[in-house]
């Protein structure tokens, strides 16, 4: 597509630009380009709470049940093996410490045709790397098998919100919608999800971004990852256009900060932006996402660290 075409689309966004705060963040720096051939689809990225420094990504499915440990310049550390596990479709993974534990918990909650009946959350706690870098076998610590109330959905983003002692998943396509799922191993039956708000506020594509052939355009708008920092004050959900800051205000509940509106941070031009996650101290954002060399983005923060209560 010749430039004049994608101009009315550009003009688009830099209006948008207008319409919402910049997020207190600096523009993306390039941390590395991951280049390993079996990392090829990456959908999901999560701050170790172990190893400082290691992010946790995983590839999209169906592929075989692992996560892999990487460094910020892209280079692979180690890998888990999730034994017991059938990875369907693996979409986002998120870290976080409950009761001096830290622990990952891995979506399994895509669902591009719309056609499974039910979905699943697996948890595992977060071991020490080897300092081999071998794979090291573990298996769940517990799962749990889910439905939402309203139909199949396809979901790609998911944290968790230490706090409330919940699971967050934002559905993927307009409007987006926010479901809630208790933080904990399910039981024999399959649990329902719980619908809390409709984030309308993420601006659509429209006109001539519906037509575009690069899909940042044409699915702009479209939730493909969510994280909360481990301080507990700020959500960034990533499009494949842009990530979207929400400060958590004082006392307020993340259902309600995710309700107000947010601050935006532009993307650079990505084939397919899908993993998101914050650094182990909240300090800066990076984003990943399919195709190789995919690149390690870092949004570096430009305010100091909130120690409010």
């Amino acid at each position: 597509m010749k430039f004049w075409a994608c101009l009315p689309c550009l003009l688009c966004a830099c209006a948008l630009a207008q319409d919402f705060a910049p997020a207190p963040f600096a523009p993306a720096s390039l941390s590395a380009l991951i280049t390993e051939a079996d990392l090829d689809e990456i959908s999901g990225i999560a701050a170790s709470r172990r190893s400082p420094g290691i992010f946790w990504i995983h590839n999209d499915a169906p592929r075989p049940a692992r996560v892999d440990a990487i460094d910020e310049t892209g280079k692979r550390r180690g890998r888990l093996r999730i034994d017991g596990v059938r990875a369907v479709d693996w979409e986002d993974i998120a870290s976080y410490e409950v009761d001096g534990k830290a622990w990952l918990l891995i979506g399994d909650i895509g669902d591009n045709a719309g056609k499974r009946k039910d979905y699943e959350l697996i948890a595992v706690e977060e071991p020490a790397l080897r300092a081999d870098g071998l794979t090291q076998p573990v298996r769940p610590a517990w799962r749990m098998r889910f439905r939402y109330p309203d139909g199949s959905h396809d979901v790609e983003a998911m944290a968790v919100d230490v706090a409330a002692r919940e699971v967050l998943l934002v559905s993927k396509h307009a409007p987006p919608v926010l479901y809630s799922l208790p933080l904990g191993p399910g039981g024999p039956v399959v649990a329902l999800a719980r619908k809390r708000l409709t984030l309308d506020i993420i601006p659509q594509p429209s006109g001539d971004a519906l037509l575009a052939r690069f899909p940042a355009a044409r699915f702009g708008g479209s939730p493909t990852g969510l994280d909360i920092d481990s301080r507990n004050r700020n959500a960034a959900l990533l499009t494949y256009r842009d990530v979207w800051v929400f400060p958590r205000q004082r006392k307020q509940s993340w259902i309600q900060a995710l309700a107000q509106r947010p601050q935006r941070l532009l993307l650079p031009p990505m084939a397919q932006a899908e993993a998101i996650g914050f650094d182990r101290d909240g300090s800066a954002i990076l984003v990943s996402g399919e195709r190789l060399p995919a690149p390690l983005l870092r949004f570096e923060a430009t305010a100091p660290p909130d120690n409010r209560p």
